[in-house]
């Protein structure tokens, strides 16, 4: 690298190494000064999302006292997040506004029922899947099709959606500091906090600070809240009783991918490889399928003809394909549309349909910036995890959602939420979340930490310049229109995929009923799965918490369960 520098520094291409070096380690001085006094100033809301990562240090020549070694590396950001019109900052992250709520002392029925998916939920939710099976099937066709339909596909719609404005960030140093125990995370949030954000103890003591991570970070520093709560200081800091945690929606959905393939293709001994990218390509096939089917259409060809002769057909197409598909195989076997019992061939197909569209519909509210799209999708998710057998998430979901609804008061929770979501160039359609903007940080900082004889020190200085050289990367890159040259490419490759995968769907007869077979395997339908438990857990509370049968509203609520 040095040489190439100093050769085309010689052909006056670029400065001289020594100057990048010197240039860098300034940049990451200003840097980190500029994220202590915005980090210190009382009329923003900060946030802290950080994870680790490890790398090894590689020696060039090793001895008993010079040898490579692994490290467990802390990255971070400083995230501003956005004050709504007409609100006050000290109000909105006042400790005392959250001492009035709890969820405990909200009758237990009410709690749970408020974390469930309610009639306006799944009023949602059908709305936005018969629009996501519209845009697909106007974006696998030619260029005719999707000018003439996409006027007639309606948008996607939030209330509560969040402003397209660029989030702002401060990228801070490493610390060279294990995560892997709840020790470890209270160090990490004291040598951030205290020492690199240079905050004041006295700041804690009335201003609610938040804090973005992984299940396994917010999980351990909830942890350490409960340790440090027995703490015999006088200081808030020092019980970190200021400090709200939210999850990343990255894990949720990576999390939600592996309990959809354990359940659809097996977690023992399976060796295929399920993917967001995988899913993406399948689920195309899956809608390209089921509109052949209700339109009685024999090809892609006949299809995409039978799609030009009418203006309003793909809604009426996507109407059918979530009355036929977007269901449960026993309500299907109900209207003796399913003629075989159980586990079926296109039993199975149809739960797919319906789980990979829950995780279209939460990555594209994501993408749109919809909170109450992602929040209602966090619920539908709830139950499904825990019929999945992924306990943890869906702790984590009921989590999340006790504190937005019944636990952080007004603003603030909803401002907290709208932090799990990023906009690093202020786009529309441009948002992701926040813990996969965390994941490219670790990627960028292990590109230079791998060299010979690269010490933590080194991804310490430079770290808090990459924010900037990399925005620069980033602006550069699509001047030049690469983006949307390889945004054009993968839109081409998929399309093949998609009538490769198509084939091999008519071969066995996808979404004919008339010609399904068992099926050996056994899958759990997730989303209804959970009724019979819920069903259980209702009696409980009414034992457990001496319900009168008599009260309307109990019993009311209870049944909504059912």
């Amino acid at each position: 690298m040095a040489l190439n520098m100093r050769m085309l520094n010689q052909l006056g291409v670029c400065s001289s190494y020594s100057f990048q070096i010197k240039a860098v380690k300034s940049l990451s001085r200003s840097a980190s000064q500029l994220a202590k006094k915005v980090a210190n100033d009382p009329y923003k809301i900060k946030m802290l999302p950080y994870d680790n990562f490890n790398w090894m240090t590689h020696a060039w020549e090793t001895s008993a006292l010079h040898k490579s070694q692994t490290h467990d590396e802390v990255s971070a950001l400083l995230v501003i997040l956005p004050t709504p019109p007409g609100e006050d900052t000290f109000k909105i992250t006042s400790i005392e506004q959250f001492k009035e709520k709890s969820r405990h002392n909200i009758n237990p029925i009410i709690a749970l029922s408020d974390i469930l998916p309610s009639n306006d939920d799944q009023v949602i939710f059908h709305k936005n899947a018969a629009i996501h099976i519209q845009n697909i099937l106007a974006g696998l066709f030619d260029d005719k099709i999707l000018n003439k339909q996409q006027l007639s596909i309606p948008p996607f719609t939030d209330d509560n959606a969040i402003d397209p404005i660029r989030t702002e960030e401060h990228y801070l140093p490493t610390f060279d500091q294990e995560q892997g125990s709840t020790q470890g995370n209270m160090i990490v949030l004291e040598h951030y906090f205290h020492k690199i954000l240079a905050i004041p103890k006295e700041t804690f003591e009335n201003t609610m600070f938040t804090v973005l991570g992984d299940r396994l970070t917010v999980a351990r520093d909830r942890a350490a809240q409960d340790q440090r709560a027995l703490d015999l200081s006088p200081d808030a800091f020092d019980h970190l009783s200021s400090i709200c945690t939210v999850g990343g929606l990255m894990h949720y959905e990576m999390n939600f991918i592996s309990a959809i393939a354990g359940n659809f293709w097996g977690s023992e001994k399976s060796t295929d490889a399920i993917s967001l990218s995988t899913l993406h390509k399948l689920f195309p096939t899956l809608v390209l399928k089921a509109a052949i089917n209700v339109t009685e259409t024999c090809s892609v060809n006949e299809l995409s003809s039978h799609i030009l002769s009418n203006t309003t057909c793909l809604a009426e197409i996507a109407t059918s394909i979530m009355r036929q598909f977007v269901t449960s195989p026993t309500h299907l076997e109900a209207l003796k549309i399913k003629k075989l019992p159980s586990d079926t061939l296109n039993g199975h197909a149809v739960l797919l349909f319906h789980n990979i569209l829950t995780l279209r519909e939460m990555h594209d509210a994501v993408k749109q910036g919809h909170p109450t799209c992602v929040l209602c999708m966090i619920k539908y998710w709830m139950p499904m995890f825990y019929a999945a057998g992924c306990y943890n998430y869906a702790n984590e979901c009921m989590e999340t959602l006790h504190n937005i609804i019944h636990d952080w008061p007004m603003p603030y929770a909803d401002i907290a939420f709208k932090g799990m979501f990023f906009n690093p160039k202020g786009c529309k359609e441009d948002f992701k979340p926040t813990d996969i903007h965390v994941e490219h940080l670790n990627d960028h900082i292990k590109e230079p930490a791998h060299g010979t004889n690269v010490t933590p020190a080194v991804p310490e200085k430079i770290v808090p310049a990459m924010g900037y050289v990399q925005n620069l990367t980033d602006h550069i890159f699509e001047e030049m229109g690469a983006e949307n040259l390889n945004q054009h490419h993968t839109h081409v490759l998929q399309t093949k995929d998609v009538l490769i995968v198509l084939q091999h769907f008519e071969a066995h007869h996808l979404f004919d009923f008339t010609m399904d077979i068992p099926s050996s395997h056994k899958v759990t339908d997730l989303y209804t799965w959970h009724r019979q438990h819920l069903a259980r857990h209702k009696l409980r509370l009414r034992e457990r918490h001496s319900l009168s049968s008599s009260d309307s509203q109990d019993k009311d609520l209870a049944n909504r369960l059912e």
